[in-house]
């Protein structure tokens, strides 16, 4: 089995599949997470989050918000105002350096009765080698909470129950499917580097304009979110898939 040509955390996942024009304009803006970046990138766009560099499930995630003579920092449930980025930056400095944290453009999400939500495709290789999509979820946000993993309160949904409010029957069918050619183009890109591994979680969020954005791709993810529907047979795919052997 060939090893793995880089091992990457969500910094070099992004600067890895920039490289590749097919994927490179859903990729929100992504840097390392300095004084300096978060200054360049809050002049840019109206918000920015922090994500640790190699973290997983939601956990340590900051939101940053920009206000007329403010910048309130956000993480969980809990707000904290700052009267300068400085000052809030040197609240947080510690965290980021030592975890190694990015900065990235913040999109605001597509809501689903006033709670944001974002997707999650699920890519796996089969007997052949390869990618097929095995499933497709969404995760609605906890009330007032920045993050919608299913780990940190989210709550797991049909993805056609989420976009009902959005689009028509066959909008949303075609919507459904393109979403799912996303998540398998940024699979094949991302697995030319991962090339050992079999399954590929991608997140994917959608702004109020029904732009779609690859916000992370997680090369063990978790395949649990799906068993939580009560229609099992995505879940039951995925566990097929998940015992071929390469």
């Amino acid at each position: 089995m060939k090893k793995e040509k880089y091992k990457m955390g969500k910094l070099g996942k992004y600067k890895f599949m920039k490289k590749y024009k097919m994927i490179r304009k859903f990729l929100p803006d992504t840097r390392t997470a300095n004084l300096s970046n978060i200054k360049i990138m809050l002049k840019l766009y109206r918000s920015v989050y922090l994500k640790p560099d190699e973290g997983t499930g939601g956990h340590g995630i900051y939101k940053i918000n920009k206000g007329e003579n403010s910048f309130v920092l956000r993480t969980g449930s809990k707000s904290r105002m700052f009267s300068s980025l400085n000052d809030l930056y040197t609240s947080i400095q510690s965290i980021l350096i030592r975890d190694k944290y990015v900065v990235q453009e913040g999109i605001e999400l597509l809501k689903h009765n006033n709670r944001p939500f974002d997707i999650r495709v699920m890519v796996q290789k089969n007997g052949k080698g390869t990618l097929d999509v095995t499933g497709i979820i969404g995760r609605q946000a906890k009330r007032n909470k920045v993050v919608t993993n299913f780990h940190s309160g989210g709550t797991p949904l049909p993805i056609d129950t989420l976009l009902k409010s959005h689009l028509n029957d066959e909008s949303r069918k075609q919507y459904i499917q393109s979403l799912e050619r996303l998540g398998k183009g940024a699979s094949t890109v991302l697995g030319k580097s991962y090339r050992s591994k079999r399954a590929f979680g991608v997140d994917i969020a959608i702004d109020n304009k029904m732009n779609p954005w690859v916000l992370e791709i997680n090369t063990k993810p978790d395949m649990s979110i799906f068993n939580t529907l009560k229609n099992k047979t995505m879940y039951h795919r995925i566990l097929r898939y998940s015992k071929i052997k390469g």
